[in-house]
């Protein structure tokens, strides 16, 4: 069930680190973000209540679209994705992932589950950088699955406490 919800904290990952500042240290890098995310999960299996979750990381998008994550979580431990902004969804475990651009300085990740989506929107205006995070049910579906390495583990919404990002 913990590995599962690392797989929550991923989606959200992704999306924090996709939304960062303009830099000009690298001719290729164009954003880079350190983010950091704090979640609670209860699931019904396996039985788990106020399971903590914690992920943080960097993350960079560069000028041929393609964006990097690297994060550590108490849940998955150390994790590395790489996608291209745009493309069509990649397969990811128990499900899928895309990063979309959602406004001029927006950038939208979404992972999907085969019960719910996870929408993590990341906003970067000069030095600033916030996050919005969605868990959507599916129509018809009444419990949140999540993939790990224990299988799937089948929850209520997560309760994000604490998420941060900040351009670098």
């Amino acid at each position: 069930m913990s590995k599962l919800k690392s797989a929550c904290i991923f989606s959200t990952l992704a999306a924090i680190f996709l939304l960062t500042s303009p830099q000009s240290d690298a001719a290729s890098v164009t954003v880079r973000a350190k983010f950091s995310f704090d979640a609670l999960a209860d699931c019904q299996q396996p039985s788990v209540k106020d399971f903590p979750v914690h992920a943080e990381g960097t993350g960079t998008l560069s000028t041929d679209r393609t964006a990097t994550l690297d994060m550590q979580s108490n849940v998955e431990g150390h994790m590395q994705y790489t996608a291209k902004l745009g493309a069509k969804p990649t397969e990811a475990v128990g499900g899928s992932a895309s990063l979309r651009v959602a406004g001029r300085h927006t950038l939208k990740a979404v992972r999907e589950y085969p019960n719910n989506y996870i929408i993590v929107y990341m906003t970067v205006i000069g030095n600033a950088c916030s996050l919005k995070i969605e868990n959507k049910l599916k129509p018809g579906q009444r419990q949140y699955a999540f993939q790990g390495n224990i299988g799937t583990a089948l929850c209520s919404r997560p309760r994000i406490v604490r998420s941060e990002c900040t351009p670098y």
